[in-house]
């Protein structure tokens, strides 16, 4: 059993790393309907508003090999047929999406298109949808905040349990099986969900906690409770996808490693920018703290 290490020193980040979640209040100017929960259309929706602005950034975020610096929801507000799937709108309907950005380039890029457009709009599929508000401010919204990585590096506080919500299906690909078939966990175990956001945190702020942290997270951390949960699908590409979703608990067992039981808390803050599992930037894996 390895024995858990000091908190390493954290990397002194020269500027401010803003991290934002904001959600976009969309009023539907076309009357149809959508495919599903429209997470393809709403990358592409993305992509083409920052390329609208900085081509050159949008063929860089489309390049990247690792994982994109923002997050979308699925499309809420508007009525989703359980017979197909599909989301029906009628103009003049009013719904949200969230958006979550953890690079200031690409917040700086849409704050941009947003100020320079007369009447900003989004077009998903064949529908427009007007933009009639930005809600960024925390307390504005349950699915908004504001904070950065620095402050969330300073967070020390420890406890012994987290309610999460996972709001849009989660998945985790796992590694194969031995056929070289992907292998896809569709429950969130705690070693998945921390081991995903311990590599996105040490790859944004230098830091390196290893897999020793992962290896106390899996000895030390359970499931205490599940109040819901079920699963459904997503469409993509043509391809249906299946992610859990629902409230669940986390449990601290042992409490003695002050450091890593405040590292698990500063994470599990943080997947409220990041999502967790694959396809954050399809709807895919959004979850909150309760």
């Amino acid at each position: 059993m390895s024995t858990p290490q000091p908190h390493p020193n954290p990397t002194v980040l020269i500027a401010p790393h803003p991290l934002h979640a904001l959600v976009l209040k969309l009023l539907a100017e076309d009357r149809g309907a959508l495919p599903g929960a429209v997470g393809e259309l709403a990358h592409a929706a993305f992509y083409a508003t920052i390329d609208a602005v900085d081509p050159t950034l949008a063929g860089q975020m489309h390049d990247a090999q690792t994982r994109k610096a923002f997050s979308l929801s699925p499309l809420y507000g508007y009525r989703q047929s359980a017979r197909d799937g599909r989301i029906y709108v009628d103009r003049g309907e009013e719904g949200w999406l969230r958006l979550t950005l953890l690079d200031p380039q690409i917040f700086m890029v849409f704050t941009r298109h947003l100020l320079s457009s007369f009447r900003p709009s989004i077009r998903l599929g064949n529908l427009r949808f007007a933009i009639t508000e930005v809600l960024g401010s925390p307390g504005s919204h349950p699915w908004v905040d504001y904070t950065t990585l620095q402050a969330l590096q300073q967070m020390n506080e420890t406890q012994t349990q987290w309610a999460l919500e996972f709001a849009s299906p989660t998945a985790f690909h796992w590694g194969d099986a031995d056929n070289g078939r992907r292998r896809v966990e569709l429950f969130p175990a705690p070693k998945m969900t921390l081991a995903g956001l311990r590599t996105r945190w040490d790859r944004l702020t230098g830091e390196n906690w290893g897999l020793d942290f992962e290896a106390w997270v899996e000895r030390n951390v359970v499931v205490g409770r599940i109040w819901r949960w079920e699963t459904q699908p997503v469409f993509y590409k043509k391809q249906t996808y299946t992610g859990g979703c629902g409230e669940l608990e986390y449990r601290l067992l042992d409490d003695s490693h002050p450091a890593y039981a405040a590292h698990l808390n500063r994470l599990l803050h943080f997947a409220f920018y990041t999502g967790v599992g694959y396809k954050t930037t399809h709807g895919m894996g959004q979850v909150r703290l309760r």
